[in-house]
């Protein structure tokens, strides 16, 4: 199997990966919790039931919006 580098963009910086990762993998990685982030991708706001089967594709642009409670 052959890896390929795979660069995204997360809210505009550059982010580099070996092997394609789930939406999901990346936030845990990032430290995210899933619960209170709206999430971005190529434009389009992903429902947070998919981010388990979302996989990230070379040259996709992500954000990443985290949603803070307050009053």
């Amino acid at each position: 199997m052959i890896n390929k580098n795979i660069s995204i963009q997360i809210n505009g910086e550059p982010f580099n990966c070996s092997e394609p990762l789930s939406l999901q993998f990346l936030l845990n990685y990032l430290d995210f919790n899933s619960e209170r982030v709206a999430i971005e991708l190529n434009d389009i706001l992903l429902p947070s039931p998919l981010f388990h089967s979302t996989y990230l594709n070379d040259k996709d642009k992500l954000e990443i919006i985290t949603i803070v409670g307050g009053g």
